[in-house]
């Protein structure tokens, strides 16, 4: 889908880099016959005047709740459901901890808590010490984990020279319409999607267990790009800190076994199954019911396999698209294409846990994507939220 003739909303607040704004809003009207509409901050009209963006958007600046009587106008209300985005640029510090934070009090942050999350990008700019705060950071993560869009800030020179290159300059004007571009073209559009992240727990006795350091952060990534590609999202997520977004149907489990059963329960309704979850494979033969006394602690525990969720969906499958993790540290390419046909998979994702940045618990990851023609894509390291936009877009020519 194009960006071409849609209804776009631009909330404009007081950074230096709104000056930018103007050559983003004049391509857009321009290049892309977008009917676009432009909200003011009192602190935006403090660097530029609202004539030039009334100029290029050919649409009257509106920065006031009320009309000039004086009255409450529902206009601003009607603007946002009538619209096709919404975008924030340049995203403050101070606009990103009012959305965050529920706050309200004039019309760009109103009009915004009135907007849906999947349809709202915020393109941040920022002095690079604001970017690195910690109220900040806690306030990206909010957005974030609700289904917002955010367009991260670039590295170069920013606005005070005195402190040289550092990240929060605006995004350039291609990357912020790309953004709005791939999200708009929503060809997830209609299929069914269920995605498993997190760990799994195998109890030794009531408080002990087996499992592993899997964060379900990729799994949650993945649910977020596929809700925002358009799809109907279901997100089985096992034991984890980490809150979904609000806007997915999440289903929270313990035991592999829980998940076989979760799985199975939507395996029919799904069109693409995407198994990212790191299933523990091994579990006590045996389950104590309760607490094990120090006193009563045994020299050995007896073990056996849990059941391999991903080898028994695909033997079962049949229109549906699964993809598979692969977690490897040696031979990683030849054995993650040994499991990729042993599991009748159509793609499988490797991550190597040795490399920097890459595997359980970070904020990144470095992956190798392998289709079922045995075709290897080799990915850079780049946020879980990138990452998942990226195998989006690379299963989505498989599509049937």
């Amino acid at each position: 889908m194009s960006l071409k003739n849609k209804k776009i909303l631009i909330g404009l607040t007081g950074g230096i880099a709104i000056y930018k704004i103007a050559s983003l809003v004049r391509r857009l009207t321009k290049d892309y016959n977008c009917d676009v509409n432009i909200i003011m901050t009192k602190s935006a009209k403090e660097f530029m005047t609202p004539l030039i963006f009334e100029t290029f958007s050919g649409n009257k600046v509106l920065f006031d709740m009320f009309d000039k009587d004086r009255v409450v106008s529902t206009r601003h209300i009607d603007l946002v459901s009538q619209s096709d985005l919404f975008l924030v640029a340049p995203a403050t510090a101070n606009i990103v901890g009012k959305v965050a934070n529920g706050i309200a009090d004039d019309l760009l942050s109103t009009m915004l808590m009135t907007s849906k999350p999947e349809k709202t990008f915020f393109a941040l700019a920022m002095n690079k010490n604001m970017y690195h705060n910690p109220f900040f950071t806690m306030n990206k993560k909010k957005l974030y984990k609700n289904g917002y869009n955010i367009i991260e800030p670039e590295k170069g020179q920013l606005a005070t020279n005195i402190e040289g290159e550092g990240i929060g300059r605006l995004a350039d004007e291609k990357v912020i319409i790309d953004s709005l571009f791939s999200t708009n073209n929503k060809f997830l559009d209609g299929k069914n999607i269920l995605i498993t992240g997190g760990p799994t727990r195998e109890y030794i006795d009531s408080v002990r267990f087996i499992s592993n350091p899997s964060t379900g952060k990729m799994g949650i990534a993945l649910a977020k790009s596929a809700k925002k590609l358009g799809g109907n999202v279901k997100l089985i997520l096992g034991p984890t800190s980490i809150l979904p977004p609000t806007n997915i149907d999440t289903t929270s489990v313990i035991s592999s076994e829980n998940m076989k059963k979760a799985v199975f329960e939507q395996f029919d309704w799904a069109d693409i199954v995407i198994m990212s979850a790191a299933v523990e494979d091994i579990k006590p033969t045996n389950k104590i019911l309760n607490k094990i006394k120090k006193t009563d602690i045994p020299k050995s525990i007896n073990l056996t396999k849990t059941e391999d969720i991903l080898l028994k969906l695909g033997e079962q499958k049949q229109n549906q698209l699964l993809v598979g993790f692969s977690v490897e540290t040696e031979n990683t390419i030849k054995n993650s294409i040994n499991k990729l046909i042993k599991k009748n998979l159509d793609f499988i994702i490797l991550n190597n846990p040795n490399e920097s940045g890459a595997g359980f618990g970070n904020d990144t990851n470095r992956v190798t994507i392998i289709t079922k023609n045995e075709e290897i894509i080799e990915k850079e390291l780049m946020t879980k939220d990138e990452l998942s936009d990226e195998i989006f877009k690379i299963i989505s020519n498989n599509l049937p």
